[in-house]
């Protein structure tokens, strides 16, 4: 997905990033449909849980001590010595000559980063930190490895943004994969549970990085005579490469044909066939840190080896344990997980028609008639009047829930596309009530690319939480890997429609006087309200201050870990009557699947 973006977007939107906000997650809402849908307690994590968890501890004080040096001059033994447990200081590491606001967006990343060290020790012993070479000597051989010569002189990450900003590319995305193989592997609710919220801001931050490379790709690095966006394929082609598990890495651009649905070739955010995110298996991940293809050969960023189980297996002589985090085959799906696959179709179902008859004015019945199912045509829905910019993003998103049906659909049955009310007097009737007062003239969502975008800002939002809230209940790895692949895009539209609106944030809808921030604060309260669930959302706020905890560019809690919606919550607020037995908003006769069904029989 691709979309060209102004400097006006990349000044305001890097100088916010990914801020996250203190907020409790009540761990005891249950499902009513039957005794197996009652949301599972934290409680004992199995061991080979505890194991993946661990082995995500390097690369999450990778990029900590990363952010942190690069952004502040210093790393975890000065922001909480606790977090380190002893472990040997990075070396190499320094301050970059960043611009003020690339300083911003990477010191928001490495407080995301001690949330997550924070979040991952509190369930899991954990480790010391282990030695990390953070030098620009090792970048450099890094960046030589991909163009396949030595770069004189030789690339330094510290040396200004545009460097600094491709040395990031190299991090949070490979973390990413990981997260994403993890889920299909990982047993225990907590455990699974854990890993979606972290993969939801994993992903919002490697949108970050590769929307603010996009936004630089014709640019020329240094004295190489090489562009961004030429950097950035070079590298992923690398990562390919020494991962050896064939296509999971994607650059800036792409063949159309490789695009999402095959028709673009602009490529923000990675993904399959399916817009779904690449899965990688800590194997494939140490081969690409090390640098080495081997993961049983250290060095790269882990001079002496990644810590944990699972990566010490290899380097110790330990017979391997592949034998337990190897990929599953996929085989039957148990009636429970076909029920919570089917459920988030109606929104995949909502956000495809939305998006793609707001930008190009024609929706699923013209794109793939099939996907429709003889469903009934979405009725009010129409081309808003959107900026060449704005119109490209929304077609992009409308493709990639193009896909996310068909890989939906490859894997469960599902059923045809229910009746979805998207007329202007329905989103006027939600601001309404976000507003407790009629605005006049009605709020038109189709008026201009503003009010798309805030129409847009109701709708992946909920979707994304609903993927982290069913990731614990899941069982069968085929329906696990799925959903994983599902929330590492949802997480990065929703990052990118929250960013371009942070960009306008002081800028006041017409002709209400009212601002973008106060209509995205007030809608994200109305969705609390509604979902009665305590906070699960938070608006754009005062996203530059977290100690006041009142917003920003994502949410999330106290360990910037992704918020979980079930599906009685999701229920509650798109029928916008904050009940999941009465029907109405945007599905006038109810959503479909057995859990929706089971409330308005």
């Amino acid at each position: 997905m691709a979309f060209p973006i102004t400097s006006s977007f990349t000044i305001t939107f890097i100088s916010t990033l990914l801020l996250l906000f203190k907020a409790s997650i009540s761990l005891n809402n249950t499902w009513d449909v039957d005794e197996h849908w009652t949301m599972s307690k934290e409680g004992s994590i199995p061991t080979s849980d505890a194991d993946l968890l661990e082995f995500a501890l390097n690369l999450e004080y990778l990029e900590a001590e990363f952010f942190l040096w690069g952004s502040v001059g210093h790393g975890l033994d000065q922001i909480d010595p606790t977090l380190a447990e002893g472990g040997p200081q990075p070396y190499g590491a320094q301050k970059a000559s960043l611009d003020n606001v690339t300083q911003d967006v990477i010191y928001q990343f490495a407080l995301q980063e001690v949330g997550h060290l924070r979040a991952i020790k509190k369930t899991v012993k954990g480790f010391p930190r282990p030695l990390l070479n953070l030098s620009a000597s090792n970048f450099a051989s890094v960046i030589d490895s991909a163009f396949e010569t030595h770069l004189r002189p030789p690339f330094n990450p510290y040396a200004n943004s545009t460097n600094f900003l491709i040395a990031s590319y190299l991090i949070p995305y490979v973390g990413l994969t990981g997260y994403v193989g993890a889920i299909p592997k990982l047993q225990s609710p907590a455990a699974k549970k854990l890993v979606a919220g972290l993969l939801a801001v994993e992903a919002g931050q490697d949108a970050v990085i590769r929307t603010l490379l996009y936004e630089r790709r014709a640019q020329s690095v240094g004295l190489y005579q090489r562009k961004v966006e030429w950097f950035a394929n070079t590298i992923s082609k690398l990562r390919n490469k020494l991962g050896k598990g064939g296509l999971k890495d994607e650059g800036l651009l792409v063949p159309p044909k490789v695009g999402a649905e095959g028709k673009v070739g602009g490529n923000i955010l990675a993904g399959d066939k399916y817009s779904l995110g690449y899965p990688r298996t800590p194997e494939e991940i140490l081969r690409i840190v090390y640098g080495s293809g081997d993961e049983k050969k250290v060095g790269g960023f882990f001079p002496k080896g990644a810590k944990g189980k699972i990566a010490k297996s290899h380097y110790d002589n330990v017979n391997s344990l592949n034998h337990k985090h190897k990929r599953s085959k996929k085989g039957s799906i148990p009636s429970l997980d076909v029920d919570l696959l089917e459920f988030p179709l109606n929104l995949e179902y909502l956000e495809a028609e939305f998006f793609l008859w707001g930008s190009v004015g024609y929706g699923l019945d013209k794109v793939d008639p099939k996907l429709a199912n003889g469903g009934d045509a979405p009725f009010g829905a129409q081309k808003a009047f959107l900026d060449p910019v704005t119109r490209d993003v929304i077609y992009q998103f409308g493709l990639q829930e193009v896909g996310h049906l068909r890989a939906i659909k490859k894997t469960v049955k599902g059923f045809p596309r229910p009746l979805l009310n998207m007329s202007a007097s329905h989103f006027a009737n939600v601001i309404d009530e976000a507003f407790g007062y009629a605005l006049k003239p009605p709020f038109n969502p189709y008026a201009n690319s503003i009010n798309f975008l805030l129409a847009s800002y109701l709708i992946p939002y909920v979707g994304l939480t609903g993927y982290v809230g069913a990731a614990d209940k899941l069982q069968s790895p085929p329906a696990k890997k799925l959903v994983a692949g599902l929330l590492a895009v949802e997480s990065g539209q929703d990052a990118i429609i929250r960013g371009l609106l942070y960009d306008r944030r002081l800028q006041k809808v017409a002709p209400y006087g009212i601002t973008v921030q106060e209509f995205t604060d007030k809608i994200s309260k109305l969705r609390n309200k509604l979902g009665k669930a305590g906070t699960k959302d938070v608006g754009l706020g005062s996203a530059h201050d977290m100690s006041k905890g009142k917003g920003g560019i994502l949410a999330g809690d106290e360990h910037a870990v992704g918020y979980p919606r079930s599906p009685e919550q999701i229920l509650r607020i798109v029928y916008g009557s904050g009940d999941e037995k009465t029907t109405g908003g945007f599905y006038p006769e109810g959503a479909y699947g057995k859990i929706a069904q089971h409330y308005h029989k």
